[in-house]
């Protein structure tokens, strides 16, 4: 299925809806197909095998979200044929979704009610088929309850939360209002009006890490967003966001993204590919 150019640039978008059955083993490559594949299993038995880790495949209450990006195999047990059923999408920011989920060692989610997620399945089929204007965007909302479904199993969407500390509010909007900058947490002690050891206790109880790392993994997000954007060298992305020399830049972005500018770039390029090659399909 080939998203419409708004569905791919501002919405959660369908790629595909799909039920198969698993008789012999069968291995995909990376980036065969883009997007990520939540899927839930009908009958049979089975086992994923996706970046080191395995997972065993059954029916009952768990779903699974597997980024398509990294190799995997389904493999049903001896003598069984695995059946399952599944919906592939994508959308802007899928990576940070895959980090918040905790990636491949964390793509089982145990949900108190899977039924909640097979209905979609058949209200986003029932949308397909008469895409009535508006379709897109119908499908997008269901797409994120299903996220938020999700978000609720992990406990990430936390009930009766207090609101955010006055100081901590002017830090997150000293970031939001120059977000390149490299802030450093005596940098943001003045604006939060409380001491360094104030700010840093009362940020932890806020948002159960360290502004530290926070700060990190913010600048990290933000080195994505330009990388991504093919017009600006790796040596223009180093200096908007104040680092003194590319090497530095590069330095930081495989510490904390785990590859170089140019494998992200790489990566990116290779997605596009794909989904053209599926847009053409």
């Amino acid at each position: 299925m080939s998203p419409s150019p708004l569905a791919r640039r501002l919405l959660w978008h369908l790629f595909s809806l799909d039920t198969s059955c698993v008789d012999k083993p069968e291995h995909h490559e990376s980036f065969e197909k883009p997007g990520v594949h939540l899927f839930w299993v009908l009958s049979g038995k089975g086992v994923l095998e996706t970046q080191g880790h395995q997972y065993e495949l059954r029916p009952g209450n768990c779903v699974w979200f597997v980024d398509m990006m990294y190799p995997r195999m389904y493999s049903p047990a001896p003598g069984e044929k695995m059946v399952k059923r599944g919906i592939r999408f994508g959308g802007p920011g899928l990576e940070r979704w895959h980090e918040e989920f905790g990636g491949t060692k964390r793509a089982e989610f145990i949900l108190e009610d899977v039924s909640t997620i097979q209905y979609t399945y058949r209200e986003i089929s029932q949308i397909l088929k008469r895409k009535a204007t508006g379709w897109e965007w119908q499908v997008h909302m269901i797409l994120t309850r299903i996220l938020g479904f999700l978000l609720s199993s992990r406990n990430l969407l936390s009930s009766g939360r207090l609101e955010l500390p006055p100081a901590i509010i002017r830090v997150l909007n000293a970031l939001a209002a120059n977000p390149f900058y490299d802030w450093k947490v005596t940098d943001l002690v003045s604006i939060a009006g409380v001491s360094y050891s104030g700010l840093r206790s009362t940020f932890y109880k806020a948002h159960h890490q360290s502004l530290h790392h926070f700060l990190q993994r913010n600048r990290l997000d933000q080195a994505r967003l330009l990388l991504s954007d093919s017009r600006l060298s790796v040596k223009q992305i180093a200096a908007q966001m104040h680092f003194s020399s590319e090497f530095y830049f590069s330095h930081f972005f495989k510490k904390m993204g785990g590859m170089s500018p140019s494998e992200f770039r790489n990566r990116l390029k290779a997605k596009k590919i794909n989904l053209l090659k599926n847009s053409d399909a």
